[in-house]
């Protein structure tokens, strides 16, 4: 599922250039056109964002509550989007 990059990172707590840096390394799915995070045209893939939060969660970059408010809100966005 697409969602607009800058849409999703803040609640997710990931700035936009960190996700944009994460997408051009190949970390998560998604496009950044013309190297720019706050473009409309920027997306992620939502699933492929939920596996990075998981990752970053296991290799202990970010805290378990980072990632349980991350994963909250991936969830009520797929909600969002399967209406």
């Amino acid at each position: 599922m697409k969602v607009v990059l800058h849409q999703i990172s803040n609640k997710v707590g990931l700035r936009e250039t960190q996700l944009a840096d994460a997408i051009q390394n190949g970390d998560v799915t998604g496009e950044v056109p013309d190297q720019n995070p706050y473009s409309k045209l920027a997306w992620v893939d939502l699933l492929s964002l939920q596996n990075y939060m998981e990752w970053l969660y296991e290799q202990g970059k970010i805290t378990e509550q980072k990632f349980l408010k991350g994963i909250r809100h991936i969830e009520l966005m797929k909600q969002k989007l399967m209406k």
